[in-house]
C-alpha cells in the first residue's frame, strides 16, 4: 500500500516504559495512523521516515491491520520513502513507455 505521510504525532509517555507517538497519513478517501514505540524492535524500521520524511512524500510498502474494528497501518511494516518527485518521474516513464509501444 502507498500512503501520502502527513505528519508525526505528539509524544506520550508509555504505561510500560518509554515513549510512543503517531505517524499520520492518507490516501484520497482516509487518513491513517500508526503507533511507534520508542524501545520496540520495529522502531529501526521506521528511523529513515522519522528523520526524512515531509509531508506530502509517499510511503510505500505499508501492510494494514485491523485495530478495534479500524484499518491502521501495521508498526511491523517495513516502510520505504518515496518524494512526489520520484513518484511523478515514475509516473512520467510509464507513460512514456505505454505510448512508445
Amino acid at each position: 500500500m502507498i500512503l501520502e505521510f502527513v505528519k508525526i504525532g505528539k509524544e506520550y509517555k508509555s504505561a510500560h516504559g518509554g515513549v510512543w507517538f503517531h505517524i499520520y497519513f492518507k490516501d484520497d478517501k482516509r487518513s491513517y495512523r500508526t503507533a511507534i514505540y520508542k524501545n520496540m524492535r520495529n522502531f529501526k524500521n521506521w528511523k529513515l521516515i522519522l528523520e526524512n520524511a515531509q509531508r506530502g512524500d509517499l510511503i510505500h510498502n505499508l501492510k494494514f491491520k485491523t485495530y478495534k474494528g479500524k484499518n491502521i497501518v501495521d508498526a511491523d511494516s517495513y516502510p520505504k520513502m518515496m518524494t512526489m518527485n520520484e513518484y511523478n518521474d515514475i509516473l512520467e516513464n510509464l507513460k512514456t513507455d505505454y505510448y512508445a509501444n
